[in-house]
């Protein structure tokens, strides 16, 4: 019985490294009833995640803007929080990178992004399999 239980496991990881390789995102994460992946640090893991956008009902981008509005740089380490219409917050993590994907049932949400104190919001409608977008962009430093 012990056996079966590490061939399960190990097959569960194989089946979970295979899917990362497939997509080229990083292993999804779950927080109650959503689930969701962040990263795109470097160029290959940024593009998958473009590419990855529209399978997922939510697609979240982080970055910084200069005052003129061009994008001055990708941005990491902001705090992420999605809030349903009622105020609950149905996630709540760290973006590991300027993307975040989110799987979560659909209706209107608030997104809040807060890197460095300082906290930005969008109003987001996501429709029944459909999709939708925020873009949170932070002063560039020294700004």
């Amino acid at each position: 019985m012990k056996s079966m239980a590490l061939v399960l496991s190990g097959f569960a990881c194989a089946v979970s490294v295979g899917a990362m390789a497939a997509t080229g995102l990083p292993a999804e994460h779950q927080a109650g009833s959503v689930s969701y992946v962040t990263g795109g640090v470097s160029d290959d893991e940024a593009a998958a995640f473009k590419a990855m956008k529209g399978s997922y009902p939510l697609a979240i981008e982080l970055d910084r803007r200069q005052a003129d509005g061009a994008r001055a740089e990708f941005t990491a380490d902001a705090n992420v929080k999605v809030i349903d219409r009622n105020g609950g917050v149905v996630l709540d993590a760290k973006a590991d990178g300027p993307f975040m994907l989110v799987k979560l049932a659909p209706g209107q949400y608030r997104v809040q992004a807060t890197l460095n104190g300082r906290m930005l919001e969008k109003a987001v409608t996501v429709g029944a399999g459909g999709h939708a977008q925020a873009t949170l962009a932070f002063p560039a430093e020294g700004r």
